[in-house]
């Protein structure tokens, strides 16, 4: 079976693989741009609604000017609140903005969204700041640099990554991810391999201690619905969970929290060991309370990536600064689109745009975060990312 770093990184095989996946596993959550629910951009991408081609007339490439242009953003599968919220920047977008047309199309995951760009199948995307550094670096799951500089724009939530286990029996004496056996008689998952998600699991069993991760434990491949299920009847017993910019869990963990016991199995990690691995995370603390029944812990030490809007460098600091501006302007829209959407605006974006030599901010993005107030000299301008390459 093909690697999953592989498969995000082969470059003729990419658009393969958002459209079938089928030999990963990936469905659900992750979306296929290849099956009947197209996403609200519907069709494949084309220059006819925005989805390739890197034309002035896109503001995929030249300086975008002042001409209208047509894009199309990449989301996650249409369950997701990264699908809610790319759709609801496009209606935002469309309605409000005289430069900008704009629709949503699924794909095969935050992911898996940025090769897309780079070969001029997206427009934008809405990806995370680990992608963009990861994109940009060539690190994996990307098997090389991107062809384009992807670039940061607009946060708009936050995800906060631990395991959740059955509250069981046999499952009591494991507490932190040393514990949990490695002889196969453990059954997880973390979430589709197409998504952030899993690469997420992988980098903090890694910062826990625990080398090759996938060498060691039986890791199946589950979109959030089926994981859940799993989890419900037994077939599974410890899964990725997350919170929501430290405010809410999502629908499914909801159904998992009203049917099924559970606890949390915490990362042998703290604040100091992901600032010290340079790795493009942050150290979050997601609240127990956020669950109906009780949780063993108060805080679940948790791996927070930040997801946010990804521009390729390339557009214009005019048609950047527009998207932002506008969607700005009517994030109460946004908001409502997702209950976990409640936070995003000027005060997320602050918090969440990383500060990393590999995540440049668009110039677009960085005219509106100065006059805002939100600046930070310690993020990267993409001219000073473009002189030390």
């Amino acid at each position: 079976m093909e690697d999953w770093r592989s498969a995000i990184g082969n470059g003729s095989d990419r658009r393969k693989f958002l459209k079938a996946t089928g030999a990963l596993g990936i469905a659900g959550i992750a979306g296929c741009t290849g099956g009947g629910d197209g996403g609200d951009g519907g069709g494949e991408d084309t220059e006819e609604n925005g989805g390739g081609g890197d034309t002035e007339e896109n503001g995929g490439g030249g300086d975008g000017g002042s001409d209208s242009v047509s894009w199309t953003i990449g989301t996650s599968g249409p369950d997701s609140a990264t699908h809610a919220s790319g759709v609801a920047m496009s209606q935002v977008i469309s309605e409000n903005s005289d430069l900008i047309d704009m629709s949503a199309q699924t794909t095969g995951g935050t992911a898996a969204n940025l090769p897309l760009i780079a070969d001029g199948e997206l427009d934008i995307a809405q990806s995370t700041s680990w992608g963009v550094v990861q994109g940009n670096a060539g690190n994996p799951p990307y098997n090389e640099q991107l062809s384009k500089t992807m670039t940061q724009v607009l946060p708009f939530m936050s995800i906060e990554y631990f395991l959740i286990k059955r509250d069981v029996e046999e499952l009591s004496d494991i507490e932190t991810v040393s514990d949990i056996p490695q002889d196969g008689s453990i059954d997880m998952a973390w979430g589709n391999r197409g998504g952030t998600n899993y690469f997420a699991g992988v980098d903090a069993f890694e910062l826990s201690g625990i080398e090759n991760p996938e060498e060691k434990y039986n890791i199946s491949s589950m979109d959030w619905g089926s994981q859940s299920a799993a989890i419900r009847d037994g077939r599974l017993d410890i899964c990725m969970g997350y919170t929501v910019s430290q405010v809410t869990t999502v629908g499914w963990e909801q159904e998992v929290d009203a049917t099924t016991d559970i606890d949390v199995v915490q990362w042998e990690f703290d604040e100091s060991d992901i600032a010290e691995s340079g790795m493009p995370y942050v150290y979050l603390e997601s609240p127990a309370d956020v669950w109906e029944q009780e949780i063993s812990v108060d805080q679940v030490p948790s791996l927070g990536v930040g997801y946010e809007t990804v521009f390729p460098a390339e557009i214009s600091q005019e048609l950047a600064y527009e998207f932002v501006s506008v969607v700005n302007d009517n994030i109460d829209q946004v908001r409502s689109a997702s209950a976990v959407l409640e936070g995003a605006g000027p005060e997320l974006t602050q918090q969440l745009t990383l500060a990393s030599p590999e995540a440049p901010v668009h110039p677009g993005a960085e005219q509106f975060m100065k006059e805002e107030g939100l600046w930070s000299d310690e993020l990267t301008t993409l001219e000073e990312y473009e002189s030390n390459q």
